[in-house]
């Protein structure tokens, strides 16, 4: 399974936190199931958890899936139009019982640059040791996606 850290920006935090935003949309992802440490970036600059991530949907390629889901449809073509053509199934958040400052991470290693989207940590044996080192709480949720959530997809 591939490791990211995957930026996200604080005030699209809160939907997913409450477990209702169920899907990320990004222009590009990777094609597999993801263990993705979450970096809240801006004034937070700090790790809060894990989100274990399905393989993404190709919107522009699976558009005619929507067509009998009109709401679904009409937010889908936005995103398409955005270019965020790909939604990635939110399958579970867990956070850190203590989240993981940027300064922390600086501690051990000076040069640490957060992403501005997202970077596979696989190969990063300090980054990944600071990150396996701290204790996880239990899942705040878990969604299955047994199949799509049409009232959810395209909405946060």
């Amino acid at each position: 399974m591939k490791e990211i850290l995957l930026s996200f920006h604080p005030r699209a935090y809160a939907p997913l936190h409450d477990g209702i935003k169920m899907y990320e949309y990004r222009r590009r992802f990777c094609s597999e199931e993801t263990k993705a440490y979450l970096y809240l970036s801006g004034k937070e600059r700090k790790i809060v958890g894990i989100m274990m991530l399905g393989e993404k949907i190709r919107l522009d390629q699976t558009r005619d899936d929507y067509l009998n889901y009109p709401d679904t449809l009409k937010r889908v073509d936005e995103y398409i139009a955005l270019g965020d053509i790909n939604a990635i199934p939110i399958k579970s958040l867990t956070l850190f019982k203590e989240p993981i400052s940027l300064e922390e991470i600086r501690e051990s290693i000076p040069d640490f640059r957060p992403p501005r989207m997202y970077y596979v940590l696989n190969d990063d044996v300090l980054v990944m040791a600071i990150l396996k080192s701290r204790e996880l709480d239990k899942p705040l949720f878990v969604h299955e996606h047994e199949g799509i959530y049409y009232d959810n997809l395209g909405k946060y």
